[in-house]
């Protein structure tokens, strides 16, 4: 019992988070402007229970691919928050009641 204990903390230490890689222009793609939303807001959501728990000042949001370059785009500790209530009323506004109750945790803990 106590080995599996530990595995279970082990695999829960090494969980990484995936970062998704968008297109430079997904912001100007209304065609697909809900899937990058619930990429990006699940992303946003997972990066800040991720930071909450390891104690670090950001997170890398989502890279961004123009072709030749990629780019990193974080969000600091001090906005988490802000960014948190975008999502959450995002969540309200499809019924993602499970989503909501994840995020609406988050808020609590900041």
């Amino acid at each position: 019992m106590v080995l599996r204990a530990f595995f279970l903390n082990l695999y829960k230490m090494r969980k990484r988070r995936s970062i998704p890689t968008l297109p430079v222009n997904f912001f100007e793609d209304i065609e697909n402007k809900t899937k990058y939303q619930k990429i990006l807001y699940r992303s946003i959501v997972d990066g800040v229970e991720q930071t909450l728990e390891n104690g670090k000042p950001s997170f890398v949001m989502a890279r961004v691919e123009d072709g030749k370059n990629v780019k990193d785009v974080s969000i600091l500790r001090e906005s988490f928050k802000s960014n948190l209530e975008t999502v959450l009323d995002f969540y309200e506004r499809n019924e993602e009641y499970e989503l909501c109750s994840k995020t609406l945790n988050l808020i609590n803990q900041i």
